[in-house]
């Protein structure tokens, strides 16, 4: 693969305030770059080139998209800026979550898209994780899949009725979730700070960026064609065809899917605006005694809790513990990401011995205001997707499945999502600091829930 210049990656305010270190230098420390496969040999968009069907983004939303247009038939071409898995697809905890996130209800789905869309969101989201790890063993991809299942522990007794609820409402849906007790999630964790947990077997972790590549190498395979290092900088219709511009060619396209999620640079401002990009600090530690996992994770899941600054944790092979999460303060953070979110860890599991950072590395995810996916339309035949809000894994292999039926012909009924314009927040370019800044409220929140213990 040729050296890559990574220009054009816009830090947001946060990041800049932070001091942070170039993007590319900060996925290149990342563990998972460290042992991930190499992807599939790409060359740089130049000159212009002709598709039916252009997907702007290599990350899962985009290459599972791309993937399964081409086993459909289509004529596909991906444009990444970067790499494949350059952005949160590639710098994430590696978790595979067929859930929704803690605040989100299912109650909530239905009111904000309607039963019918929401059956479909929901059964399409419980078997996402099947999804993932179905694509793995059918394209061979080697990324350390471990579908042991997925645990999501309650921080406090006041959490129980809504564990109870969550559970019953799964196994409503048909969905094999499991409620576990109090004993059992904490034999389940290693920690006696929690209280009981919500299992689902079908979910599990991975190493992301691996996962990426070889989606990316599935893609390849089943004929799209891929450009790297092909920042899209213009999009524009002319007559019955869009036309998407870089900095060394053009793509023209009878269609277009954006999956840039929070790394688009201002190609499509509006739809760009309605998301809050969020930037999370990753850390391996150093390889720990293979004894600890009789008592840590004993069964190879992974954990992430129902704190509001939830604390999420998982082995690698090689015997890491990978963790991580939101820093409030920006100022500093670049160092200070390094040892906060390992001395939550030693704190909940005092089993385990002084941790230091081998890795870190710093990512940017982005949510939409009500937690969900969206799809909207940016003109004839041209629509920008979000399925990331922190369940990136699962959630977006799976949409980009089923925005792949649907561009292929599906019907508007078939889609989990309805089609809508873009609704930008207020202040967007202040949008990267909401999250920091509402940190302290989520944390006193949490103690409040702890006092109630």
């Amino acid at each position: 693969m040729p050296e890559i210049a990574h220009k054009g990656y816009r830090p947001t305010i946060w990041e800049e305030l932070a001091g942070a270190p170039h993007p590319s230098l900060s996925f290149q420390s990342s563990f998972w770059h460290s042992v991930a496969p190499a992807g599939p040999a790409a060359q740089r968009l130049a000159g212009e080139a002709r598709t039916e069907i252009a997907v702007v983004g290599g990350g899962f939303l985009g290459l599972s998209a791309a993937l399964h247009l081409a086993e459909a038939g289509r004529t596909v071409t991906l444009l990444e800026a970067d790499e494949a898995g350059f952005g949160a697809s590639g710098r994430n905890t590696g978790f595979v979550v067929p859930n929704l996130l803690t605040s989100v209800d299912l109650d909530d789905v239905r009111g904000e898209f309607g039963a019918e869309k929401a059956d479909l969101l929901l059964r399409m989201l419980g078997e996402s994780g099947e999804l993932v790890f179905d694509l793995i063993r059918r394209h061979g991809i080697d990324c350390w899949a471990k579908q042991t299942g997925w645990m999501q522990p309650i921080h406090s007794p006041v959490k129980r009725d809504w564990l109870e609820e969550r559970v019953r409402r799964w196994q409503d849906l048909g969905r094999p979730v499991k409620l576990l007790s109090r004993e059992e999630a904490v034999a389940e964790t290693g920690s006696e700070a929690y209280h009981g947990a919500f299992l689902d077997p079908t979910g599990g972790h991975l190493n992301p960026l691996a996962f990426v590549r070889g989606l990316a190498a599935a893609a390849v395979k089943a004929g799209v064609t891929l450009f790297i290092d092909s920042r899209a900088k213009e999009i524009g219709r002319h007559g019955a065809e869009w036309r998407l511009k870089t900095d060394h060619g053009t793509l023209v396209a009878d269609k277009v899917l954006l999956a840039t999620n929070g790394t688009g640079g201002g190609l499509a401002p509006r739809a760009e605006g309605t998301q809050f990009p969020i930037t999370l600090f990753q850390v391996a530690t150093q390889q720990l005694d293979p004894d600890l996992r009789k008592s840590v994770l004993p069964n190879d899941r992974c954990s992430a809790d129902t704190r509001k600054e939830l604390i999420a944790y998982r082995w690698t092979d090689d015997n890491r513990i990978v963790t991580g999460g939101l820093l409030g303060n920006p100022l500093g953070s670049t160092d200070r990401g390094r040892s906060y979110h390992l001395r939550r860890l030693e704190a909940l599991l005092p089993q385990l011995p002084e941790l230091r950072a081998d890795f870190a590395w710093q990512g940017r995810i982005a949510v939409a205001r009500n937690y969900m996916p969206r799809l909207m339309r940016l003109g004839d035949g041209a629509f920008s997707a979000i399925a990331c809000n922190g369940r990136g894994i699962a959630m977006t292999t799976a949409l980009g499945r089923k925005l792949a039926l649907w561009l292929d012909g599906g019907s508007n009924e078939d889609l989990p999502l309805p089609v809508t314009d873009p609704d930008p927040v207020l202040f967007p370019k202040l949008a990267p600091l909401a999250f920091s800044l509402w940190l302290p409220f989520s944390r006193r929140q949490d103690a409040r829930d702890l006092r109630s213990s």
